[in-house]
């Protein structure tokens, strides 16, 4: 039910009024007289108000006045007999959403009352949407003070000022570097900074795409192409409008898709699922992968036209371990990011903590950093985060304390083949990742299929070598 509050002197009309409203799914309230309004006010603010102009301790106007400068938002519609185009303006003014002359309606009210609400209730949800939006920006804000960073920023930033073409369409990109390095803050600061910012952000993971669904979910489909389509419905490109159609991990699209993402990119045009019109596409598409594209090309699991098509502009983000001082910038950023959504002091770092972020390899990089900081901040009971609340093994620690360029094989001591040392690797990044064939995929720099082909091979080569010695 909605709670509505009526004002009026008139008794009568109060009393019917409050009947015929209440069949209508209203809880009234009513009062006689101003002060008796805000004494209501006080107790029970109500979520929509009627009140006449002619009252007998002051008028409507006075009493909308007073109402505002509580600071309180509910709607007010006002009655008058002595209806005016003035009177209506002055109403408006000073904070009326809607006015109607006595003697009043009941159909027409409720009509009024209705559309108030309606308006009011959606300037409410986009009020709610313009500071999520704002909320979203300010944690989609990129913290760098690098020099490869600022070399990425600028580039993005050349980017997004490029004009559309003729034909009204902006250049395709092609975003690049390791798993958690921020590909999606930087396609989301392309479209901030672009022309279209205020048109749909539309982000779609190529991963979790059902390889049955997919064209239907970019492209959208007509009514009756298959069993259940009882209705036409719009794809992500169309939804999309004018705006930026991000494609979050391309490099595991199904082929047959690629095909048709293609034709889009090269025709800007495309044809819902059963359909036979073809329709535009104004969105600009920006794509981004973690694997090594020309490899996967090598294989034949990449489209190499394709390839070519998204390689024209293209950015490589540098993963953190090679951006300097931005780490403990980034660790310090997340740390008041999250306190501040507790609503308490950011905590501080001790040394041993502090020596242990700087030197962990941070394979997962920025978004592992923001995970591991997360966790330690939820699970501390102080306001300092010590080393044992990051949860960083010792083993991840000491990685750093060797690199790849100083690693020397033990030749001397053991057989080191190429197959064991690949096994070896294999194994360790899928126990270092949990089980998670993608994951470990990415950390090596290779395609799940790429990686699940090693394994399998040096399985039966392990299964062969063991059946020739027994």
């Amino acid at each position: 039910m909605t709670d509505l509050l009526i004002v009026d002197d008139e008794k009568t009309l109060l009393a019917n009024l409050a009947l015929q409203l209440a069949q209508s799914d209203y809880r009234c309230r009513t009062a006689e007289s101003a002060a008796a309004a805000l004494e209501l006010i006080e107790h029970v603010e109500p979520q929509i108000a009627l009140f006449d102009l002619r009252l007998p301790d002051t008028s409507g106007l006075d009493l909308i006045k007073q109402v505002r400068s509580q600071g309180r938002d509910f709607p007010i519609v006002v009655m008058t007999a002595f209806g005016s185009v003035e009177t209506a303006v002055e109403a408006m003014k000073v904070g009326a959403s809607d006015y109607l002359q006595k003697p009043v309606a009941i159909g027409e009210l409720e009509v009024v009352l209705h559309r108030v609400l309606q308006h009011h209730r959606m300037r409410d949800r986009l009020d709610v949407f313009e500071r999520e939006r704002q909320r979203q920006g300010a944690e989609r804000q990129i913290v760098a003070e690098d020099e490869s960073m600022q070399r990425v920023l600028a580039l993005a930033a050349r980017i997004a000022a490029q004009p559309p073409d003729d034909d009204g369409h902006l250049p395709t990109v092609l975003i690049t570097g390791e798993t958690g390095t921020g590909k999606d803050l930087l396609a989301h600061h392309i479209h901030d900074l672009g022309p279209h910012q205020e048109e749909p952000f539309v982000q779609i993971n190529c991963t979790a795409l059902p390889a049955s669904l997919a064209e239907a979910e970019l492209f959208g489909y007509e009514q009756g192409a298959f069993t259940d389509a009882k209705s036409g419905k719009k794809g992500l490109f169309e939804v999309a409008g004018g705006g930026t159609v991000f494609l979050d991990e391309i490099g595991d699209m199904p082929l047959e898709l690629q095909a048709k993402l293609l034709l889009v990119l090269e025709k800007r045009e495309f044809r819902r699922v059963g359909g036979t019109r073809e329709r535009r596409v104004q969105a600009r598409t920006i794509a981004a992968t973690n694997c090594n594209l020309h490899q996967l090309v090598a294989e034949g699991r990449f489209r190499k036209d394709l390839y070519f098509r998204l390689q024209s502009i293209s950015i490589e983000l540098p993963p953190l371990r090679a951006r300097g001082h931005d780490l403990l910038l980034l660790t310090h950023h997340f740390l008041k990011q999250r306190a501040k959504r507790l609503h308490r002091p950011p905590p501080a770092l001790s040394p041993r903590a502090e020596t242990a972020i700087q030197k962990y390899t941070w394979p997962g990089n920025v978004r592992e950093l923001d995970n591991v900081l997360q966790r330690a901040m939820l699970l501390s009971d102080s306001d300092t985060i010590d080393l044992q609340d990051l949860n960083l093994t010792q083993q991840s620690v000491d990685v750093i304390d060797w690199s790849l360029d100083t690693f020397r094989f033990p030749f001397d001591r053991e057989a080191c083949t190429l197959a064991r040392v690949e096994s070896l690797l294999l194994h360790q990044a899928l126990d270092h990742c949990g089980g998670n064939v993608s994951e470990a995929a990415r950390l090596l720099g290779m395609s799940r299929g790429t990686f699940r082909h090693r394994l399998e091979k040096l399985s039966q080569l392990e299964s062969s070598d063991a059946t020739n010695n027994a």
